[in-house]
Formats: structure tokens, sequence, C-alpha cells
């Protein structure tokens, strides 16, 4: 898994070192309330709104994905989707693509896309 990083001319403090080090710690999804009460071990001080600020600029720089059940999955910021599964949770990263081309859709509606996200959820291979 690549390096998470924070945006350019971010401070690295010790309560963000903390969630860093509690997201290098996890495997697969976690949610930000798991993740401040693993990174508030090693720092007390940390706060919860610092948890939700640090993850959102992770999300930003593409280190960080997160799912719509307020999940979160560390990721590659190479062009990827992702695989949920609904029985066990797990995420599973994928190169391969299944939406329109871009020339499709601005023939279609006139529409220039920049950027998309996709997550296809049913049953992985260990579940079925």
């Amino acid at each position: 898994m690549t390096e998470l990083a924070l945006p350019p001319g971010t401070r690295l403090t010790p309560q963000r070192r903390a969630v860093l080090d509690a997201i290098d710690a996890s495997r697969g999804p976690f949610t930000a309330a798991a993740l401040f009460e693993r990174a508030r071990r090693s720092q007390p001080r940390l706060g919860l709104a610092t948890t939700y600020r640090t993850l959102e600029l992770l999300r930003r720089t593409g280190s960080l994905h997160a799912l719509p059940d307020a999940a979160y999955v560390r990721c590659s910021p190479a062009h990827h989707h992702h695989l949920v599964c609904l029985s066990c949770g797990s995420v599973e990263d994928t190169k391969l693509c299944a939406t329109p081309s871009q020339q499709a859709l601005t023939r279609k509606h006139g529409f220039r896309a920049e950027s998309h996200e996709l997550e296809i959820y049913g049953t992985c291979r260990n579940c079925l």
C-alpha cells in the first residue's frame, strides 16, 4: 500500500500522526469512531474533530475512500473501484471499470466527466 500523504503545507501534529498510525494498523474498512478509539490510545489528547478533519484531508488526496455506510477504506490514488461484500464487509480494489466512456457521455448528454466513483455490492468469493 502506498504511503499516506497529507496535502502539501499540512502540519503533521502528534495527533495527526496518531491517526495515520491507526490507519496503518487497520485491516480492511474502518469507521471514524473505531479509528478515533485506536488513535487515542497513543494520543489521549486527540479530539474527534481532528480525526474527522484528518480523514477528510486524506480522502481529498486519494489515500482514503469514504464508503456509503460511514466506513473508510485505505486506497491507492490510482484509478480503481471497490467490490464491497455485503456478508463480511470486505472491500477489494479492482482496476476494471464498468462505467460508460467519457466520450459516450459527452455525445449522449453533452456532459464532460472529470472523475467518477463506483462501488459494486455483492458477495465475495470467501462468503459464496
